[in-house]
């Protein structure tokens, strides 16, 4: 019975990741210099048939610079403050990704382009003629998905879908917390 139940609690989280990657319409970019400095930034993106992310952005700022001499990103896709119910318990997923950024006359261009003219309509095209602008595509690993104190899931690298509820030392994300609580009162 546990097990049925393990999978339908994975299939709900699952369901309810999927809604969120729909209504969530930017990615928050964690990124780190050559020479370890953090650096933050967002930007609107995309998600292709295999669960990778593409950004468009400008090649002169910061976090264009750290991918492309790091190869790495962490990605945070986080809930709107005004639509969550608790602000400590914000659904949100995160990953940490490969960032490759597309060369100038790279044949996959046209695709991309064409995902973020379905996704953002005319503000894409308007975009997409900004000469020192490229695409990354940015391969996520390592993910997580939470969905509030104690349902935090970790997420299958091969194809990046609901895999188990996360633990840590035996205890579900929540627990850990409700422990931390009671230690400091």
């Amino acid at each position: 019975m546990e097990n049925m139940t393990q999978t339908t609690s994975l299939e709900k989280a699952q369901e309810k990741l999927d809604i969120f990657l729909d209504n969530i319409k930017t990615v928050v970019l964690s990124t780190v210099s050559s020479d370890g400095e953090p650096f933050a930034s967002y930007s609107p993106y995309v998600q292709d048939e295999d669960g990778n992310f593409y950004v468009f952005i400008s090649t002169s700022v910061q976090h264009s610079h750290n991918m492309y001499n790091t190869g790495k990103a962490h990605l945070l896709f986080i809930e709107d403050e005004s639509d969550t119910k608790h602000i400590y318990a914000r659904r949100r997923l995160y990953f940490r990704a490969n960032a490759e950024k597309f060369d100038e006359n790279d044949e996959r261009t046209e695709k991309i382009a064409q995902l973020f003219e379905e996704r953002f309509g005319k503000q894409a095209s308007l975009v997409r003629n900004m000469p020192a602008s490229r695409f990354y595509k940015l391969s996520p690993y390592d993910g997580n998905f939470v969905i509030g104190f104690g349902a935090a899931y970790k997420l299958d690298e091969s194809n990046r879908k609901v895999k188990e509820l996360n633990t840590m030392n035996g205890m579900a994300h929540g627990e850990t917390h409700e422990l931390g609580l009671k230690k400091d009162a």
